[in-house]
């Protein structure tokens, strides 16, 4: 039984991070005993915006062969970083969160609300038989929309509210023949490479091992390692790999990214990545929320921040900008759009940008769970964002601009309304629906894209397209 989860956000939120942590799944049977699933690791804590496209791997287990009646599945330590539109001070317990000013700069508010929650489950899937030899898979959907409570401005998380998680096996409609779900954008650094299979450990996401085949497609490797094949892949090298979740629980390589080779500045640099939501042109800095991490030096400061982490970036004198496309042929054949990235006066909030730091990492007073650094590097990455669409879906679609998140498209946004642009191609991977022409007006989907706002022809470049 392998055990993965996605996640259901309300289109045009504010949210910039919602983390939880997952303290155990359980399986109860008609008779006997619930079993405890294995998760790896024990208790993993889930960025929950980041899989509104995605989908995170929670482990694989051996149970006995039983019809079971529920799944409880147990969370704790909830954390909300959002940008407060609403007009009206917001609170989370005794922490006030100010509306941000229309002239002043863009911040954030955190809130840690102390609670926990057990959900059981007892619809559809189940009651669920498992068969003796049976390989299969669950997946679990967190619907944000229907944790968070809001009374007179106090924001509250409620792991009893209706419909907060769901259950459905696995594969969903759209999922490779062969594979229970897909993990994706998976980065990390290698730690063990052992003939045909790779060990990525992310500092935020935990270990996957893959295994790369024939198939297997390998983006930003050195011009002089011909053919490209995972003997192109050291050890200690940060990568982003695409990976198939196999039926008895093991990975498939489908892509790996080498992240070192996207920059040309110096390998072997703590590396930050998050979802930008102000840029300050004349400090120059970009702030972000942190979503992933690499540590290599060991340094105390950025090995303790976690997702959800305010990073204030400050650009050197020369800053290099660069276009992460991971292989993505939409964007490789639209060198106008790459060329539409290349200063701060390109960077919008909205985007995931990763960036080398050059100095070691300082907390800044004043600010929640924030961390100055300084870089010289600024890549491109693919953001995560969900709305409805609007337009009738082929050969491309477009979503709704009033549905998108409002700190993406105020000002100095160059997104046009009312109807806003989703560039596909054959390697963009579907979810939830079989292809582009199954999708409708009115449905939500999330894409995870390469967000390019000033490039008006098509803002987002999808990668994936998940329909809710």
């Amino acid at each position: 039984m392998s055990l993965t989860m996605t996640d259901t956000l309300l289109a045009g939120t504010s949210i910039l991070s919602f983390k939880v942590t997952v303290t155990g799944v359980s399986l109860t049977p008609s008779t006997g005993k619930p079993v405890s699933l294995t998760l790896n690791p024990t208790t993993p804590i889930i960025e929950l915006t980041r899989l509104q496209s995605d989908s995170a791997f929670l482990g694989t287990s051996t149970v006995p062969s039983a019809n079971y009646t529920s799944a409880t599945i147990s969370f704790t330590s909830p954390d909300i970083v959002l940008i407060n539109q609403t007009g009206g001070t917001l609170t989370g317990g005794t922490t006030a969160c100010p509306p941000i000013s229309p002239s002043g700069p863009v911040t954030t508010c955190e809130f840690k609300p102390t609670t926990s929650g057990m959900i059981t489950l007892t619809t559809a899937p189940f009651p669920l038989t498992l068969t003796a030899n049976q390989q299969t898979g669950l997946s679990l959907d967190f619907n944000l929309n229907n944790v968070i409570t809001m009374t007179n401005g106090a924001v509250a998380v409620d792991f009893t509210q209706l419909n907060v998680l769901s259950a459905a096996t696995l594969p969903r409609t759209g999922t490779p023949t062969g594979a229970l779900d897909l993990i994706e954008d998976f980065t990390g650094v290698i730690t063990t490479i052992s003939g045909n299979s790779v060990t990525v450990h992310s500092d935020t996401r935990g270990n996957i091992t893959a295994v790369a085949n024939s198939s297997t497609t390998f983006d930003n490797l050195p011009a002089t390692c011909v053919p490209p094949n995972i003997t192109c892949l050291l050890a200690n090298q940060t990568v982003s790999i695409d990976a198939a979740l196999n039926l008895d629980g093991t990975m498939t390589l489908l892509e790996a990214d080498l992240l070192d080779n996207v920059s040309v500045l110096a390998n072997k640099l703590d590396a930050v990545e998050g979802t930008v939501f102000f840029v300050n042109s004349s400090a120059p800095q970009i702030s972000l929320v942190l979503s992933d991490k690499t540590v290599v030096s060991g340094n105390s400061v950025l090995t303790a921040v976690t997702g959800g982490t305010i990073v204030q970036v400050t650009l050197g004198t020369t800053p290099i900008f660069s276009v992460d496309t991971k292989g993505l042929s939409a964007v490789i054949g639209s060198p106008t759009a790459i060329n539409s990235f290349l200063g701060l006066s390109n960077v919008f909030a909205g985007q995931t940008v990763r960036m080398q730091i050059l100095t070691n990492p300082a907390p800044t007073a004043g600010l929640n769970s924030s961390v100055l650094v300084n870089t010289n590097s600024v890549v491109l990455r693919f953001s995560r964002v969900t709305a409805t669409v609007a337009t009738p879906p082929a050969p491309f679609f477009s979503v709704s601009f009033a549905t998108l998140p409002s700190f993406l498209t105020g000002p100095p946004s160059p997104l046009i309304p009312p109807n806003i642009p989703v560039q596909i191609s054959n390697q963009t991977n579907f979810d939830g629906v079989a292809n582009i022409t199954s999708l409708n007006t009115g449905d939500t989907v999330s894409v995870r894209a390469l967000f390019i706002p000033n490039y008006p022809t098509s803002p987002f470049f999808a990668a994936k397209v998940r329909k809710h």
